[in-house]
């Protein structure tokens, strides 16, 4: 019975590791401050092919969401006419960074798109270096990882 839950377990897993791994993590956030308010539409439970989140209103510009039990600090980042968040990383010792676009909302499914490395430079602690850098991959086939779909469970 062990085994069978693990070997369901694992591509989950893997899968995770690619999205929030390696390619995915920055030392600034790509705005310093919310740039938006809130989304009603976010706020609930999700669950993605790779696992589950949690959205709530941290305040009326910040969120706060669990991914398969990571606890981030997310807020909205309008870059290149995009509506990003940028999610903080809280348990780590110094920050770290993902940044989502936001391809599809509404009340029941969330699509979302992971800002890869490779037009994005991973180091750079300049927010204003990251949103150039953004804007000038827009449209590029290397900034944007796959749609990852969020199905509503509340």
């Amino acid at each position: 019975m062990k085994t069978l839950r693990l070997a369901r377990l694992f591509p989950a897993l893997l899968l995770l590791l690619l999205l929030l791994g390696t390619g995915c993590e920055f030392e600034a956030p790509l705005s310093a401050k919310p740039e938006a308010p809130v989304d009603e539409r976010l706020l609930g439970r999700w669950v993605a092919p790779d696992g589950w989140a949690k959205v709530s209103r941290y305040d009326a510009e910040n969120y706060i969401l669990v991914y398969n039990g990571t606890v981030y600090r997310a807020w909205h980042s309008r870059v290149a006419g995009q509506d990003f968040l940028t999610l903080r990383n809280l348990e780590g010792a110094a920050p770290r960074h993902h940044f989502l676009l936001k391809r599809r909302v509404s009340d029941r499914r969330v699509d979302v798109s992971f800002v890869r490395e490779e037009l994005v430079p991973r180091h750079e602690r300049d927010p204003g270096a990251l949103r150039r850098a953004v804007a000038a991959g827009w449209g590029q086939p290397d900034l944007l990882g796959q749609a990852v779909p969020f199905t509503r469970l509340d």
